[in-house]
C-alpha cells in the first residue's frame, strides 16, 4: 500500500516542480525585459576606451532641432532666346596617309637581340614588342609578328 501512495503523489510533485522552473523562468524574463526608452540614459562613448559605450542599455541622443518640412521645388533650364555662336574652325590640312598595318609574317628564327621572319627581315627587340628595320613598332604574337 506504501507503494500505491508514493506513486499516486508522483504526478502531484511533478507537476509542482514543473510550475516552480515556469515562474522562475518568467522571472528572469521580466527582469530581463529592457526599460522604457524614456528611462535609460543618452548613449555616450566611454572615455577611455572610444570603441564602447560607457553605459549599455541606451538610447539615441534626441534631434539638437526638430526637422522643418520644406517644398520639392523642381525648376526647368531657362529657354535658349538665340542660337548658342558657332565658332569658324579652319579646315584641316590634308595629312599624311597612315600606312596600314602590314598582314602578320610568319617568324622564322629568335634569339636573344630579336627575330627574323620566314623571309630574313630582322625585327629588333626583346619580348613581344621590336622595331622592324624602317623603326615601325612591330607586336610578336605567338609564331607570327606584325609591324603598325
Amino acid at each position: 500500500m506504501h507503494t500505491a501512495t508514493a506513486a499516486h503523489h508522483r504526478p502531484r510533485a511533478a507537476l509542482a516542480l514543473a510550475c516552480a522552473l515556469a515562474g522562475l523562468a518568467w522571472g528572469q524574463a521580466f527582469a530581463a525585459a529592457p526599460a522604457a526608452p524614456e528611462a535609460l540614459p543618452v548613449c555616450r562613448l566611454d572615455p577611455h576606451d572610444s570603441t564602447k559605450l560607457a553605459v549599455e542599455p541606451c538610447r539615441t541622443a534626441p534631434p539638437v532641432q526638430p526637422r522643418r518640412p520644406v517644398a520639392q521645388v523642381i525648376g526647368r533650364m531657362p529657354a535658349q532666346g538665340t542660337a548658342p555662336p558657332v565658332v569658324p574652325t579652319a579646315p584641316m590640312p590634308p595629312g599624311l596617309a597612315v600606312p596600314m598595318p602590314g598582314a602578320p609574317q610568319a617568324i622564322g628564327s629568335c634569339d636573344t637581340g630579336g627575330c627574323r621572319d620566314a623571309s630574313g627581315a630582322r625585327y629588333n627587340g626583346a619580348g613581344n614588342a621590336t622595331l622592324d628595320a624602317n623603326g615601325r613598332i612591330c607586336h610578336r604574337n605567338g609564331a607570327f609578328i606584325q609591324c603598325f
